[in-house]
């Protein structure tokens, strides 16, 4: 595993001054940011961002990068419902946004890109009030 990718992920994302502002705008505290995954089991572990790696693609020849497909996986704490839709979901889309306007420019600092490919996973609000989001996608190592 090429860890290097995801911990200049993790930074980038934690320094991004637009995230930062929701977060403590929002929640009156900033994200938790998580290297490995830690299922929240109170409100007070809200919000965060866990950053898991889960596969990786290994270079063959002199010149070549490794990749790795991880895992962001982003929980908050929203118990509310608004005009008959989730709160949680609502504020999910305004991360997963936030999240992507950080990463998009590619470069992450440390020799570290960010490939793209994102798939986004919504837990559609099955431990409500408590809402996951994952965003898995491609980094890689120069």
């Amino acid at each position: 595993m090429a860890i290097a990718a995801l911990q200049a992920a993790r930074a980038k994302i934690t320094a991004d001054t637009a995230l930062i502002a929701y977060f403590n705008a929002r929640y009156g505290k900033p994200a938790k940011h998580i290297l490995g995954y830690k299922r929240p089991i109170n409100a007070n572990d809200f919000p965060q961002i866990c950053y898991t790696p889960a596969l990786s693609t290994r270079a063959n020849s002199v010149g070549g990068r490794n990749e790795e497909r991880v895992s962001i996986v982003v929980g908050i704490h929203e118990p509310g419902v608004t005009d008959d839709a989730f709160d949680g979901v609502i504020q999910l889309a305004i991360i997963e946004d936030l999240i992507f306007n950080c990463l998009e420019s590619g470069e992450l600092g440390g020799n570290a890109i960010y490939l793209g490919e994102p798939k986004v996973i919504n837990d559609l609000t099955a431990r409500h009030p408590f809402h996951e989001l994952e965003i898995s996608c491609l980094l890689a190592a120069r």
